[in-house]
């Protein structure tokens, strides 16, 4: 990735653009990515698999906890019920959101979708006689950044996709008497993605090459970029 950015810029691998500067901007390219692809779901969900995680999650006291890898919430989370209204809990072992899917219709597993409400909608809807949540309608509440709420609560497990947390990108390298550097693999910490986000990196980091180095024309072909893509 680093040699396509500096390619484009007609740079060479010196101290020009540093590693550690182009590490800072591709996992600053990284986190951007993955907000965005989390925030459109399900577009995009071919390039983001690498991060791509279900899990299902026991409800305990009327809550589940998120598991520390967890980034972002795709979709709303879901219960799964067998027609007679209890809780598919027979394992299920997917690798792909497709097989899941299908393991849960052979199942005879029906989903409902938790509605992610504010704590005034909550309040008011737990208290509600007419409106309380229901196993066809149940509601979820985030308390903190990985603790939900679930209501009703008789719910023993709540399925959620997420994003997990990236990697930290690191490029390692060695220093050369030219002042050039070439690349260190035992120092490195490899890119966790796949080349179906090749052209969102390179773009992400070119934009932030140019604005880096202030070259007149690296900012023009930045703006050429972002007309044609994400950035």
């Amino acid at each position: 990735m680093l040699k396509s950015v500096v390619s484009v810029a007609n740079i060479e691998q010196s101290s020009v653009y540093p590693p550690g500067i182009f590490d800072s901007h591709y996992n600053i390219v990284t986190s951007f990515i993955l907000d965005y692809l989390a925030k459109n779901y399900p577009v995009g969900t071919d390039i983001g698999l690498p991060f791509f995680k279900y899990q299902r999650i026991p409800v305990t006291n009327g809550y589940i906890q998120l598991p520390e890898e967890y980034r972002n919430m795709l979709g709303a989370p879901s219960i799964n019920l067998k027609p007679d209204g209890t809780d598919c809990s027979d394992p299920i072992i997917i690798d792909t959101a497709r097989e899941f899917e299908l393991a849960k219709l052979k199942g005879g597993c029906k989903t409902y979708f938790l509605e992610m409400v504010s704590k005034s909608e909550w309040d008011a809807r737990t208290s509600s006689s007419y409106a309380f949540p229901t196993s066809d309608k149940p509601i979820g509440l985030f308390i903190g950044d990985r603790r939900i709420k679930v209501c009703p609560y008789n719910i023993s497990n709540v399925e959620v996709a997420f994003f997990r947390r990236e990697k930290i990108y690191r490029y390692g390298y060695i220093m050369q008497p030219d002042d050039t550097y070439i690349y260190d693999v035992t120092t490195s910490v490899e890119s966790e993605w796949t080349d179906s986000a090749a052209s969102l990196l390179t773009r992400g980091c070119f934009a932030l090459y140019s604005a880096y180095s202030k070259d007149p024309s690296a900012r023009e072909f930045s703006q050429v970029l972002n007309q044609a893509g994400l950035f």
